[in-house]
């Protein structure tokens, strides 16, 4: 049985290298294919954003729907999950301010 707390399992995802900076940028500017949400991220290489994006899909915080289409194309969004996640870090960030 794992005892792990839940909060400090969570904080483990979220606070690897840029995984925040994607979900802001999914925040702020919606549904993104792979290539916008890389270029919208500098500095980030296509391996370490597609290990983060497996990783919040597995975390069930993003979602990514394929579409079948010439070229092949993906749409990644934050899920109801992901969104309840932001109004956690808006809350965070508000008690930081005070």
């Amino acid at each position: 049985m794992d005892k792990t707390c839940p909060i400090t399992k969570t904080l483990t995802y979220l606070s690897k290298k840029w995984t925040l900076i994607i979900l802001r940028e999914l925040n702020t500017n919606g549904g993104h294919g792979f290539n916008e949400l890389q270029r919208a991220i500098e500095d980030i290489i296509p391996r370490t954003l597609s290990k983060r994006m497996k990783e919040l899909e597995k975390m069930e915080i993003v979602s990514k729907t394929k579409f079948n289409e010439v070229p092949p194309r993906v749409e990644y969004k934050l899920t109801a999950k992901g969104k309840d996640l932001i109004r956690c870090f808006e809350y965070l960030d508000s008690w930081a301010k005070k």
